[in-house]
């Protein structure tokens, strides 16, 4: 008995065992539900790269572009689609020079015809406080701030105007400008003309005899109200001040050519004020030629003198803004 009772003393009790063995359980659970976490968010996270990679290839290095970016992305496309729908007369998938200026010339005169055609009806619908054939600048601000969705006139208190928009009060003052340049007769009120000089000022026939009197004071040197080639020719050069724009051939030759073909229609040597009116009317197909040429060097990037959409949309800034798509824009920004 003495051998059994001696190894009973040395097997451990269970009370010893018991927590020993609880322990290791703790640890294994421990172990266990780590590891499975671990397998989880590993999964995720493949599954978010994956998808992360996937959006990427669809989004610029700077992140998504802005929806509104998207919008205005697709209306240019859409816009110079149907402008080079337009323009391609014979369905050809490309345009030529001769077509570009074919359509810059068709839209120019659908602008102007349009100006002188819709203004006497603005000038009557502003002109009613009195209705005296007259639009004071009054009546004028007062219509343009409800078109604008504000209500107010030219004497709203100081208070109130600078609360509009930054880019209103610019307009504002720009508007002002202009009509100080179209009111000849009384700088508060402007006549029927000078209101279609006021909104479009090149389709008024008063601006361009304006022109003609600024070119025959910088080329006539006789003084006999008549341009001859050699005094047409022999100018070094073409700014006449007060940010007019008169483009004129830069060699000799070229003027020289330029007034054979292109001003002196009565091939007399002379221009008169009615060709030098003609000369200088945007309708004038030389200004479609000159803007198409222009167009044409900037985008024509193979120079195979033939123009493809996707050289368009290359250069869309330059042809949105150019009197091919935005006409009127193109007009009041250099005007």
């Amino acid at each position: 008995m003495a051998k059994p009772a001696k190894f009973l003393r040395n097997v451990p009790r269970l009370s010893t065992l018991f927590p020993l063995v609880l322990y290791v359980l703790f640890i294994l659970c421990i172990l266990v539900l780590a590891f499975s976490s671990r397998s989880h968010s590993d999964g995720k996270g493949q599954k978010t790269e994956q998808a992360g990679s996937g959006a990427s290839s669809n989004e610029s290095p700077n992140g998504p572009a802005p929806l509104v970016y998207r919008k205005l992305e697709e209306s240019v496309v859409k816009e110079l689609a149907e402008a080079f729908a337009k323009a391609d007369t014979n369905g050809d998938k490309h345009l030529t020079v001769q077509e570009l200026a074919k359509f810059i010339n068709f839209k120019i005169r659908e602008h102007i015809d349009e100006a002188i055609r819709t203004n006497p009806i603005m000038f009557v619908e502003i002109d009613h406080k009195p209705r005296d054939g007259l639009v004071s600048w009054d009546e004028y601000q007062g219509y343009w701030l409800r078109g604008q969705g504000i209500q107010g006139d030219s004497h709203m208190k100081k208070s109130a105007f600078d609360k509009l928009d930054r880019k209103v009060k610019e307009s504002i003052a720009r508007d002002k400008a202009h009509w100080m340049e179209a009111a000849r007769t009384d700088p508060l009120s402007l006549t029927l003309d000078e209101f279609l000089s006021f909104r479009h000022p090149e389709s008024s026939t008063v601006n361009l005899l304006n022109l003609v009197d600024d070119i025959l004071r910088q080329f006539d040197v006789d003084g006999d109200d008549h341009l001859t080639v050699e005094e047409f020719s022999d100018v070094q050069t073409t700014d006449l001040g007060e940010g007019k724009k008169f483009i004129l051939s830069q060699n000799v030759r070229e003027r020289k050519e330029e007034f054979t073909k292109v001003i002196d229609k009565n091939r007399d040597g002379k221009a008169d004020r009615g060709e030098l009116l003609s000369y200088v009317d945007p309708r004038h197909p030389r200004y479609a030629i000159q803007e198409a040429s222009t167009l044409f060097t900037l985008a024509d990037a193979n120079k195979d003198k033939k123009l493809l959409m996707h050289e368009m949309l290359a250069k869309s800034a330059i042809f949105i803004s150019s009197k091919m798509v935005h006409t009127a824009e193109s007009f009041h920004d250099e005007f």
